[in-house]
């Protein structure tokens, strides 16, 4: 059984005397510093036994890139053209018995005349933004190319090509690390004794599991899972270091 624990830390102005920092105090974490008293309240006497730490990981935020796919046609007459899309659904969207996986193929035969590169990416640009699935996932445009390029908030997708078609990935995209501070918000798991989330800031994250003091391992115990959602900027780029050293494993 898992308990989950809530914190958020806001940016903390540099300065070259107000310092934020954690320690080890008799195999304890505790926070200590100047700006101690910018923290949420539910830190200030914050102690945790550090023998019983596990798992933790730490998440600097970074935005999502969204990945871009070039596909490139060789016209040729009566000629069989395929592009396979593929991509993962997500885990709201897919039981265990059915596959994550979304794979779709699409199809074009050039006429036996007048086919160029345009009119095969053309049929391909048709078919992919008018697909139930894959208009709400990537958007494809070019002209004599087929240039496929992901939507926020899906920004991994996969392109295989049949004949007289070559694919390149022009920009390999990447998921979003860390949370906004409006979707932490939302999750309503703040208040403001645990410090709330600032709408329009990013937040790297640190998560850690503690196993709770009397709690044997043998018998199951609970463990005490810790978020602490905190911006990497100004004074708190020396309280995430010692953070880390003492809770990533």
């Amino acid at each position: 059984m898992s308990n989950v624990k809530y914190f958020c830390i806001p940016a903390a102005a540099a300065s070259a005397t107000a310092t934020s920092e954690v320690t080890n105090t008799g195999g304890y974490l505790k926070f200590t510093g100047a700006s101690l008293a910018a923290m949420p309240n539910a830190l200030k006497n914050f102690q945790i036994q550090l023998n019983g730490v596990k798992n933790g990981v730490y998440k600097a935020y970074a935005a999502e890139v969204l990945r871009v796919i070039t596909i490139t046609p060789s016209a040729a007459a009566n000629a069989d053209y395929r592009v396979i899309l593929s991509a993962e659904k997500g885990q709201d969207e897919f039981s265990n018995n059915l596959p994550n996986e979304v794979q779709t193929t699409f199809t074009h035969t050039s006429p036996a005349s007048g086919a160029t590169a345009t009119t095969i990416a053309n049929a391909f640009r048709t078919a992919i933004n008018s697909h139930p699935f894959w208009s709400e996932r990537v958007v494809a445009s070019g002209t004599s190319t087929l240039v496929i390029t992901a939507k926020a908030g899906y920004p991994i997708f996969s392109a295989g090509v049949g004949q007289l078609m070559t694919a390149a990935v022009t920009t390999a995209g990447s998921p979003q690390y860390g949370e906004k501070g409006a979707d932490l918000l939302a999750t309503e798991n703040f208040s403001t004794d645990a410090g709330l989330p600032v709408s329009g800031t990013n937040y790297s994250v640190l998560s850690f599991e503690v196993r709770s003091e009397g709690g044997a391992v043998i018998s199951g115990g609970t463990n005490e899972r810790y978020e602490i959602y905190v911006v990497d900027g100004g004074n708190n780029a020396n309280m995430l270091t010692a953070l880390k050293a003492l809770l990533v494993k």
